[in-house]
């Protein structure tokens, strides 16, 4: 028993000693985050610089014509596709034929402005008159009760007499209070001028709803945005494409050189900048030429990489940092979309120091 005590206790303090020596004499790890005379190596594509481009119409419709055919260069407001209009031109028509009308009231209410000197005038010829019919009516009843000695006047005739008097002044009363109330419209801008002011309002209403409607005829064509290349044509005569689709009518690169997107691992940030050397060949070739060029641009943002195509033997979900590499004028044939490895060479091997 003592035996194993002893051991025990042997064992024990040689594992001290042990580690107590490692401590001591072992080399300290390198940080290799702060080396960075080596070179990166990471995938890329090969892009336009103007970035590849989803193409479909702003509004859903069935397609009656395409106009392009794959690889075929177009020129800017080219037409590609064209969708069914007659919905369109139905709606555009009925735009039209607001607009007329609301032109129309517009012009009948400016009328109505210039005649109203006119109508005031007549209104107050009609107060005249009926100012006239009352006094004639009175002056008719005062010599009928002067006649009275000679022919005496009943009292059924003497009330239709007055009767009829009262019914003029109400007459009288309602064409002043017509053109007194006529007068203080016009005054206030409550007359024609407002009538004015509401037929313009439904005629820009009227214009922007037939803008609208000549706009949804116009984007029934689809038209290339700039001078580029159709890539893909993904829908033909009889279908139905819109907005949002899931797959894109038209994919369509803009003209201009080629680039490669590099993907650099977060790791290497901070050791990728402007300017630096860079070799690109084609990932699945080994005996692929190598074509160079510098790094144009970094992007400041670590994310995801820009294409979400999923591919054997490849890891989709790390996070990078692009990069834009500009390739020298070369004679090798690059196609859009092509994996590329890219070599940046380290700052101590670049044979043009970067400023």
């Amino acid at each position: 028993m003592r035996y194993v005590t002893l051991l025990g206790i042997l064992l024990l303090v040689g594992s001290l000693g042990a580690s107590a020596w490692w401590f001591n004499h072992a080399p300290k790890p390198v940080d290799l985050r702060t080396n960075e005379d080596f070179d990166i190596f990471c995938s890329g594509r090969v892009d336009v610089a103007g970035q590849v481009t989803a193409l479909e119409p702003s509004q859903p419709g069935r397609v009656v014509k395409v106009s392009v055919s794959e690889s075929e260069a177009v020129k800017e407001g080219q037409e590609i596709l064209r969708l069914d209009d007659s919905t369109a031109m139905i709606r555009l028509s009925q735009a039209e034929a607001v607009v007329e009308a609301a032109k129309v009231e517009l012009d009948a209410a400016e009328g109505d402005k210039a005649r109203f000197p006119h109508q005031a005038e007549v209104r107050s010829l009609l107060v005249a008159a009926a100012s006239a019919r009352v006094d004639a009516a009175r002056k008719l009843l005062d010599q009928r009760r002067e006649q009275t000695a000679l022919t005496p006047l009943g009292k059924a005739e003497e009330k239709a007499i007055e009767a009829q008097i009262l019914e003029l002044e109400q007459l009288e009363r309602a064409e002043r209070k017509q053109l007194e109330e006529m007068k203080d419209r016009e005054k206030n801008g409550l007359g024609t001028d407002l009538r004015i002011r509401a037929s313009k309002a439904k005629l820009t209403s009227a214009e922007a709803d037939a803008r609208l409607a000549a706009k949804a005829v116009q984007d029934c064509v689809l038209k290339a945005p700039g001078d580029g290349t159709i890539l893909r044509v993904q829908v033909s005569a009889g279908g139905v494409v819109g907005p949002g689709s899931p797959v894109p009518a038209v994919v369509f690169a803009p003209a201009g050189p080629l680039v490669i997107r590099a993907e650099v691992d977060q790791e290497s940030l901070g050791r990728v900048h402007v300017g630096q050397l860079v070799e690109v060949q084609d990932e699945n070739r080994p005996d692929a030429p190598v074509a160079k060029g510098r790094v144009k641009q970094v992007s400041r943002w670590v994310a995801a990489r820009r294409t979400y195509v999923l591919e054997p033997g490849e890891i989709n979900d790390v996070r990078t940092v692009e990069c834009v590499v500009e390739l020298e004028p070369i004679n090798l044939p690059l196609w859009i979309g092509q994996r590329m490895r890219v070599k940046i060479l380290r700052q101590s091997s670049q044979t043009t120091p970067t400023r």
